[in-house]
């Protein structure tokens, strides 16, 4: 028998039929590690619900579709670039019924085919595909839903993309995409269309080194929050419609270039400032629906 307040603990039995003597040990000094406990989540009241609604920023738990969108994903470590010119980086992803894809997820999800396979989710209406720009300096995004890949005869796409640099206001820039030909024909458009423009001093353009074709980290991690947003609100659109929104709907265009808008008003960096903050040095004063 031992006091309840004693220090002294019992040693595991020598031999579990009783044989043996049983010895005790004195514990002078006790530790316990601190342990992470779970916070209280009070249920939200209807007004606070509604507001959350207008941008689904920042992600909240106790919001279905904040769960259902970007339930899965970690927060991103910040990085900054080496480069004393602001980087602008394109790439491709596309529109699915289950949400964003990158190229190369979209490919696996499909078949061995690869291109041909996305080739013909397109022409059938499954797929979208659309355009990222990213700017890694000031962290503002611009997607578009694109009619194709590479530089198209009316320089279509192209011209989405010089917009979208031009919104930035930078005079110089560095544009920088992986080795797929058809963004690297993009991209070439893209830096002759600016380079005619008078206001740019300096147009260069970039790639990774070949044996890392895929290395363009800045435009991962812009993909990836636009996959989160984008869905949240596709999928918080169709619960107060009450049905289900295609990718083949014409509210997908607007509602890509929407989810960019509040991303690039809402989102604070470590600087305290949103992108939008950084680039026309106010907040964005528009009303949001």
């Amino acid at each position: 028998m031992v006091d309840e307040g004693s220090s002294r603990i019992f040693a595991p039995l020598e031999n579990p039929l009783g044989e043996g003597e049983v010895s005790i040990q004195d514990e002078s000094e006790e530790d316990a590690a601190d342990l992470k406990h779970a916070t209280n989540v009070a249920s939200p009241s209807a007004e606070v619900v509604e507001r959350h609604r207008v941008t689904h920023y920042p992600y909240r738990s106790w919001c279905k579709q904040c769960v259902m969108g970007r339930g899965v994903g970690t927060p991103h470590t910040t990085s900054t670039s080496e480069s004393s010119m602001p980087i602008v980086g394109m790439d491709y992803f596309y529109i699915t019924k289950e949400g964003v894809k990158r190229r190369d997820e979209l490919a696996k999800e499909l078949s061995d085919e690869g291109e041909e396979a996305i080739t013909k989710a397109r022409a059938e209406g499954h797929v979208l595909q659309c355009l990222l720009v990213r700017c890694l300096q000031s962290k503002i995004v611009f997607a578009h839903v694109v009619p194709q890949k590479g530089d198209d005869e009316e320089h279509y796409c192209a011209k989405l993309a010089v917009a979208d640099i031009e919104w930035l206001g930078h005079t110089k820039v560095i544009i920088k995409t992986d080795n797929e030909r058809a963004i690297v024909a993009l991209k070439h458009r893209v830096a002759k269309h600016l380079k005619e423009w008078k206001s740019m001093d300096s147009v260069q353009t970039e790639s990774p080194a070949a044996c890392e074709s895929q290395s363009n980290g800045g435009i991962e991690v812009g993909i990836k929050i636009v996959r989160g947003l984008f869905r949240t609100l596709k999928l918080c659109f169709g619960s107060r419609l009450g049905k289900y929104i295609s990718t083949t709907h014409a509210l997908m265009p607007w509602l890509l270039q929407h989810t960019c808008t509040l991303l690039n008003a809402t989102t604070r960096g470590p600087d305290g400032l949103t992108g939008w903050e950084r680039i026309k040095g106010r907040k964005l004063n528009q009303l949001l629906l």
